[in-house]
């Protein structure tokens, strides 16, 4: 791996290494036994601790997003090696609510990040007001780019989660449709009759950033590519059920 002094670069190349060498190819499972082991996190731990100094404002408009999520996928990997095998990841005390990275000497939990600033400080599923309050510094922070996508990028080690992706150079659309869209193929499914469409449970927490539940219908045909099953969904107007799947947070131990 080439050595970089760009910390955000940094932090690219550690997680991209990390995905590559303990990780299976889809990204789904991870080996966190072996990631327990100094020598093998050493890299990405210090490419996490060197952003306290890295202001993320700095990148170009488009990137910030970019950064942000690879810092939440890698703070995520390194918290999880904490979690046994078999056990829930959700049960890491303060998996999402303490403080897991320092970002230009502002620290930040997992929430933060992903409540407060990739989803522009908006309530997590049960809580009613966001993360951070309005006069927090760490507001600034937020992404000028605001995109619902992200909900694909996020990883959360765990077999219902998304895989664990490392975002790169390649414009910031692409990458997240990507994502959305193999969300879509892996865990979607329609009824023969179009009645119903099975969808991540994601959509039951947060139908708000998509539109409610029709625009959860509407996001998800658009990424449908068999036409007949879109025909079948449309001719129901409107008449179509969301059936959210189950929610499974046992750790994604490699096996």
């Amino acid at each position: 791996m080439s050595e970089t002094r760009n910390p955000a670069e940094r932090l690219y190349q550690a997680l991209a290494h990390v995905r590559t060498a303990h990780f299976d190819a889809s990204g789904r499972a991870g080996d966190y036994v072996a990631l327990r082991r100094v020598e093998n996190a050493r890299v990405l731990e210090a490419a996490v601790a060197a952003l306290a100094d890295f202001d993320p404002r700095s990148l170009p408009i488009s990137r910030p997003i970019v950064f942000w999520l690879n810092a939440y996928n890698a703070s995520v990997v390194l918290a999880a090696r904490s979690c046994a095998a078999g056990e829930p990841v959700s049960g890491v005390p303060g998996l999402f609510d303490r403080p897991r990275l320092t970002v230009s000497s502002q620290a930040f939990a997992l929430d933060d990040v992903e409540h407060g600033l990739l989803r522009g400080n908006a309530p997590k599923y049960g809580r009613w007001s966001g993360p951070l309050a309005r006069d927090d510094p760490r507001v600034a922070f937020t992404p000028m780019v605001y995109d619902e996508r992200v909900h694909f990028a996020l990883f959360s080690a765990c077999r219902s989660s998304q895989p664990l992706r490392v975002f790169g150079a390649e414009p910031v659309d692409d990458q997240l449709e990507a994502a959305v869209r193999e969300c879509v193929r892996h865990e979607v499914r329609v009824a023969e009759d179009g009645a119903w469409i099975e969808v991540p449970r994601l959509f039951k927490w947060y139908p708000g950033d998509f539109g409610g539940e029709r625009g959860v219908v509407d996001f998800v045909l658009a990424r449908i590519d068999d036409e007949a099953v879109v025909d079948r969904v449309d001719a129901r107007r409107g008449n179509v059920k969301l059936v959210y799947k189950a929610f499974d947070w046992t750790l994604n131990q490699r096996e």
